[in-house]
């Protein structure tokens, strides 16, 4: 459930200086910064259920390549 062992599906291999400015901004809106993506760190969201992200947090979830079922799994 809830995402962010450092990354989204689409940038699961990126580290945070490689990430484009539309991923760092999403990520941002997750609760990341530089040492918590970098580091794998929970994010601020992790626990919720796709259900429970407020709007603008799905939308930059969907940024980093997750939808309903890869934010839940």
């Amino acid at each position: 459930m809830g995402c962010c062992s450092s990354s989204g599906p689409k940038y699961e291999e990126y580290d945070w200086v490689e990430l484009p400015i539309a991923a760092k901004q999403a990520a941002e809106k997750l609760g990341y910064d530089k040492k918590k993506w970098d580091g794998g760190k929970e994010c601020t969201y992790d626990d919720y259920d796709w259900d429970e992200l407020p709007d603008e947090q799905k939308k930059a979830a969907a940024v980093l390549g997750y939808d309903q079922a890869t934010w839940d799994a």
